[in-house]
């Protein structure tokens, strides 16, 4: 069953039916000002963190995303009523039509009903802290029309996101006002004018208004049916305490076939409501600034284009895994309808992640997040989540109590530093590869050399750092030689406290490759030797004590007491993804042992939706093992299709040059191609998920927690870098793909160091892998091709055989 289809030519995802089985969500905003907003008008705004500076409320966990970002129409002649968006009116979709437009960083709502057409289009300014609803109605009937346009939005009644669901004080501590067209918002205990003093605005002058919610909707009342829209005029009534809302109200008489069009203005900032009232009353000026939007993500996206026979492919990574991924890369986990607010920051290995993604369509924001990473590094070389980056950067150590000191908490210094017994064993080894990849695609290698401090005092050259982190690892290995699991890796369920993690030594072997690399590149040729030999050591421990031959694969690890996970005597835990997948993505492992992992992986692990975390389910509990025997079988960690490491297979088998099987279990989880089975899958699908139900499961095939996952990033990852096998490495731009044999050809255009590269791969023989010639203007060339001019447009052509 299909709920709507991708309009590729506009980069939109067209939803037409709006009885979609759960909320389909989109981000609006690129800076610091964000709405996460749902395909009925539900949701909730937020300025830097969704924990401490709410801007609106939502109720979580609901049958309904309620409240939201509403307009409400009424025909002041019959009394009847409706909302721009299907919820929270809901009309028969009998009588009224509803179509939805989910762009990048913006959303279109658009309904017919009863001779009136009327549409809304939120999105976030770039260089503001707001969000404008661009409203247009249009009289389509053939008599004048007396329409009255509500909007409604509720306000956080607190800074902070929990506190509107348990802090009752909140009720007596903040309070609205009206002037000249805006509803202002106060909490009482704002600090300054800014953060905590939001606002609504209209660029009408209106007729009338609510800022009390409970005067707005009426007693016994919710959303479905304002008392203010059923009568026809809000109550003009401001004041402090209680529930607070946004309602402007305005009567428009409209001629048959005119419009009337007008737009509300969200945001935060004393004084900003009046500023930006005043802009928008000029409508060019909203579409100038919705323009600018479109060309934000039309540059961004134009960096990687590809053309291939795979139209789901280049549907997700031409627009919707590029975008998902920078959003990861700017709000980390925590901003959206499973994650509300509750918590906040960036972990540190999904930053880690996300960054390596992202860094030839958001450089500066790579470089940012790389050192937000590096200044959350303690001299020991392990990583801390990342709260707020600022805790980390003394430059900027007053920001925040200077600022709003009753908003954000300042920990102590024993708060942000933990031990050994707290640390993840993975986190800092996502850093060195990470920071590489930012440096091939810039070319700033002078930034090894740049000072940060450490998180507990000192500092290092980016250089330095990256050697502390794999000199850690190096360190904490238990007696086998495999790197120790401490409080978990990768799978924060699998808790092997004293033992030891094969997926961390893979990673670790990974990473000292990369480093080795770059030392080779800067001449470092001492730490050549040091840190070679170590990978040595690594591979070594890694193919004695990991392999498991009675099955043909590699084991998840070893126990505190000795016990191996993933073998084949077991009959719970048998075979692991992410174990078999780095053996083969490291490099660590002959493609004699490789095969045999993978072809363990298909047999065991892959279904028609994605690969399994592990087969069987775990099924009775042992701590020695974690948290992940504990879990319901066929969820999460415990036997589901966990989507972030399945790219982990795209790789291996791309390295293994095996491109059916890549593209195998790349289709499996493209959410593209689950568009038309909706009634299993329940989510959006146009974004990648955290977890999909196991085969163990009675929901096998239902799709859980969109948007903020590391899964997009290293879907984009692998499937450019690794499938289309257009990558960079210290000496250019590498061209070698693994694709499907029956690809007879793909073009893709890149854009690196301000060069253009249109790049034409062709696949006479059918092959999977193998270049035999590449030309760059008709010139050729072996190995990488290196940068080109800035302002060049670049010809290659590639052939494989």
């Amino acid at each position: 069953m299909q709920y709507g289809y991708f309009d590729n030519e506009n980069r939109e995802y067209v939803i037409t039916r709006p009885d979609a089985p759960a909320p389909w969500t989109n981000y609006l905003g690129t800076e610091k000002f964000c709405t996460v907003i749902s395909h009925n008008a539900g949701g909730y705004s937020f300025y830097n963190s969704p924990e401490y500076n709410r801007v609106t409320k939502f109720r979580p966990n609901a049958s309904f995303d309620r409240p939201g970002h509403y307009v409400y129409l009424r025909d002041d002649e019959t009394g009847d009523y409706w909302s721009i968006s299907w919820q929270p009116v809901a009309k028969s979709l009998d009588e009224a039509q509803y179509e939805v437009r989910h762009g990048l960083s913006y959303s279109k709502f658009k309904c017919d009903y009863a001779g009136i057409e009327a549409t809304k289009t939120l999105f976030v300014p770039k260089g503001e802290d707001a969000e404008i609803w661009d409203v247009v109605i249009r009289n389509t009937s053939n008599k004048p029309r007396t329409i009255s346009a509500f909007s409604f939005v509720e306000f956080s009644f607190s800074h902070i996101a929990s506190d509107n669901q348990n802090h009752q004080m909140s009720l007596y501590s903040a309070g609205t006002d009206y002037n000249d067209g805006v509803i202002e918002y106060d909490l009482f205990y704002n600090t300054n004018d800014f953060e905590g003093f939001y606002y609504l605005a209209s660029t009408f002058e209106p007729d009338s208004y609510d800022g009390q919610r409970d005067n707005f909707l009426g007693a016994y009342r919710d959303e479905s049916n304002p008392i203010a829209v059923e009568q026809g005029r809000c109550s003009n009534h401001t004041q402090t305490c209680y529930n607070h809302c946004g309602s402007l109200h305005k009567q428009f008489t409209i001629q048959p076939g005119e419009e009337v069009r007008f737009a509300y203005i969200l945001g935060i900032g004393k004084g900003n409501g009046a500023r930006l009232r005043a802009k928008y009353q000029n409508h060019s000026e909203v579409d100038s600034a919705f323009e600018a939007i479109k060309a934000h993500w039309e540059t961004r996206c134009a960096k990687f284009q590809v053309s291939s026979p795979n139209e789901g492919l280049d549907t997700m990574l031409n627009t919707w895994t590029l975008y998902q991924a920078e959003t990861c890369v700017v709000w980390s986990r925590f901003a959206s309808f499973i994650e509300v607010g509750g918590r906040t920051g960036l972990g540190y290995r999904d930053t880690a992640q996300d960054a390596m993604a992202v860094p030839h369509s958001a450089p500066e924001m790579t470089k940012k997040r790389i050192i937000d990473l590096l200044r959350g590094q303690v001299k020991a070389g392990y990583g801390l989540h990342l709260f707020d980056p600022d805790w980390f950067d003394p430059e900027k150590a007053d920001v925040k109590p200077s600022k709003s000191p009753t908003v954000v908490p300042t920990p102590s210094d024993e708060d942000k530093i933990h031990g050994i017994a707290d640390t993840c064993s993975d986190d800092h080894l996502w850093l060195v590869p990470t920071i590489c990849r930012y440096v091939m695609e810039t070319g700033e290698m002078d930034f090894f050399n740049d000072v940060i401090p450490y998180a507990d005092g000192g500092d290092a050259t980016v250089y330095e750092h990256m050697k502390a982190a794999l000199d850690f690892t190096d360190k904490h290995v238990g007696a086998t030689g495999i790197a120790k699991g401490l409080r978990a890796d990768w799978n924060d369920c699998l808790n092997l406290g004293g033992g030891e993690s094969s997926m961390v030594a893979f990673l670790h072997y990974w990473a000292l490759q990369e480093f080795v690399d770059l030392a080779r590149k800067l001449g470092q040729l001492d730490d050549v030797a040091h840190y070679g030999q170590m990978a040595k050591k690594v591979q070594d421990a890694c193919e004695t004590h990991l392999w498991d031959e009675d099955g043909g694969w590699y084991i998840r690890g070893i126990t505190k007491n000795g016990d191996k996970v993933g073998t084949n005597e077991q009959t719970e835990g048998k075979v692991h993804l992410e174990s078999n997948t780095w053996a083969v993505v490291s490099g660590a492992v002959s493609d004699e042992r490789g095969k045999k992992a993978m072809d363990a992986v298909d047999e065991y692990l892959y279904s028609n939706y994605g690969l399994h975390l592990n087969a069987p389910s775990f099924a009775t509990p042992n701590d020695d093992i974690g948290f992940v025997t504990r879990v319901y079988q066929g969820v999460k960690e415990n036997g589901a299709i966990f989507s972030h490491p399945n790219p982990w297979a795209w790789v291996a088998e791309a390295k293994l040059g095996r491109g059916d099987q890549a593209m195998k279990f790349y289709d499996a989880l493209n959410p593209y191609n689950q568009n038309d089975m909706i009634e299993t899958r329940v989510t959006e699908p146009y974004s990648y998920v955290q977890f999909i139900m196991g085969r163990d499961h009675q929901d096998h095939g239902r799709a859980n927690h969109p948007w903020l996952t590391g899964t997009s990033g290293w879907a984009y990852f692998a499937a450019t870098n690794y499938i289309l096998g257009v990558r960079l490495s210290f000496d250019g731009l590498v061209i070698d793909p693994c694709i499907p044999t029956n690809w007879p050809e793909f073009d893709v255009t890149r854009e690196w160091r301000g060069a253009t590269y249109h790049i034409k791969v062709t696949n006479p023989n059918h092959v999977s892998k193998g270049v035999t010639s590449l030309t760059l203007n008709g010139e050729d060339i072996q190995g990488a091709i290196p940068a080109q001019p800035a302002g060049s447009v670049n010809q290659v052509t590639v052939v494989l055989g």
